[in-house]
């Protein structure tokens, strides 16, 4: 597989290089105008089977260029191949595989502020406030972080399942291990939920249970 990473902000350039290091991705190429020390710089992608970005500006570029996208917001579009390749993605994705969990929550700093109910987190997130964020019929409570670091959590009522990084690296691998999930069928990411969790796990994510 050739991968186009659309670059805009630091979370695709993240994901770049997660995708690099990935058994199922043959090359990695970024698409101008941009600059790389790393990875070759195309204008033209047509020759990749797909490209990867961040926000809705990514959308535009790769129904410019004709080809599918993997992108990090949580919502289907027409081009999107695959959505909810992002730290949602990886609690929703989380929330399935539990089955029968009865919390699914995420902290990020780039989340707004929110006043429902209080999760508290695996140090150093801690408690912070949450909203429910609904997306293809699963729940996820979303709080802000207020600091560099993002918490997925997912509890049911034999165990919990966390898992914290520093925010900018949980949101590229989570962008970059929507590959996984990405064929002729657009879909979700939780839609095939182990094998886009075990992707971001080989990335770098550590999952621990208690």
């Amino acid at each position: 597989m050739k991968v186009g990473v659309l670059i805009g902000g630091d979370i695709p350039v993240r994901a770049a290089h997660s995708l690099a290091a990935d058994p199922l991705v043959d090359s990695v190429v970024v698409v101008g105008p941009a600059k790389s020390r790393s990875f070759d710089v195309v204008d033209d992608p047509s020759a990749c089977d797909v490209l990867i970005g961040s926000g809705r500006e990514s959308l535009r570029r790769s129904r410019r260029f004709g080809l599918p996208l993997i992108w990090d917001l949580d919502e289907p579009a027409d081009g999107v191949a695959v959505w909810g390749a992002s730290p949602f993605g990886v609690a929703a994705a989380m929330s399935v595989r539990e089955k029968k969990a009865n919390l699914a929550a995420l902290a990020h700093p780039d989340a707004d502020a929110a006043n429902g109910r209080s999760v508290r987190f695996a140090r150093p997130v801690g408690a912070t406030q949450t909203s429910p964020v609904r997306a293809d019929g699963h729940v996820v409570h979303v709080g802000r972080s207020y600091n560099e670091y993002a918490a997925c959590l997912v509890t049911s009522k034999s165990r919990s399942v966390t898992v914290v990084d520093r925010a900018a690296f949980m949101s590229g691998v989570a962008l970059a291990a929507g590959v996984s999930v990405f064929t002729a069928q657009p879909r979700a990411t939780w839609e095939d939920a182990l094998t886009y969790l075990e992707t971001a796990v080989g990335m770098g994510l550590v999952m621990a249970e208690a």
